[in-house]
C-alpha cells in the first residue's frame, strides 16, 4: 500500500503545480482552462497505454496528468460558483461533489470492468495498455461538454 502511494507522488506534484488554474479560470473563463487539463490529462495517459514504457516516462506522464486532472477539477468548480449568490454556494457546492464522486465511481467500475475481461486472454501489461486506452477514450469525450462552459464572464 505504502509503494503503491509512492508510485503516485509525481501525480500529487502536478495537482500542486496546477493550483494556479483557479486565478487562469478567473481571467479566461473555465472552458479554455478545462479544455487545456483535458489535453495535458490525455497527453499524461498515453504512456500507460504503451506497453512496456519506462519508469522514468511514466514519472513524468503522472506528472503532467496531474496537473491536467486538477486544473480540470478547479476550473470546473470556480465555473460551477462563479453566478452563484452566497445562499446558493452550499447546495451548489454539494451537488457538484456528488456528482464528482459518482462519475469518479462509474469510471473506475467501468475501467475495472474492460481490465478483467482483457486479463482472461492477455498479458497483464498489454491488458492493462489496453485499459488506458479506454481511459484516454474517456478523456477525450470529456471535451465535448466543455465546450458548453463559459469562456469569460461579461462585463455589466
Amino acid at each position: 500500500m505504502t509503494t503503491a502511494g509512492l508510485l503516485l507522488v509525481p501525480q500529487g506534484i502536478g495537482s500542486l503545480l496546477a493550483r494556479t488554474a483557479g486565478g487562469l479560470t478567473d481571467r479566461l473563463g473555465p472552458r479554455p482552462v478545462v479544455l487545456a487539463g483535458i489535453v495535458l490529462t490525455t497527453l499524461g495517459t498515453i504512456p500507460f497505454a504503451v506497453d512496456g514504457a519506462s519508469y522514468w516516462l511514466l514519472g513524468v506522464a503522472l506528472v503532467i496528468r496531474g496537473a491536467g486532472l486538477s486544473g480540470v477539477n478547479l476550473a470546473v468548480m470556480v465555473g460551477a460558483f462563479r453566478d452563484l449568490e452566497p445562499a446558493q454556494i452550499p447546495h451548489a457546492s454539494s451537488t457538484t461533489r456528488i456528482m464528482q464522486q459518482l462519475g469518479g465511481a462509474f469510471g473506475a467500475a467501468t475501467l475495472a470492468v474492460v481490465l478483467q475481461s482483457q486479463l482472461t486472454g492477455h498479458h497483464a501489461s498489454t491488458a492493462y495498455a489496453h485499459s488506458f486506452g479506454w481511459a484516454i477514450g474517456f478523456t477525450v469525450l470529456a471535451a465535448a461538454p466543455a465546450f458548453f462552459l463559459p469562456r469569460r464572464r461579461t462585463l455589466e
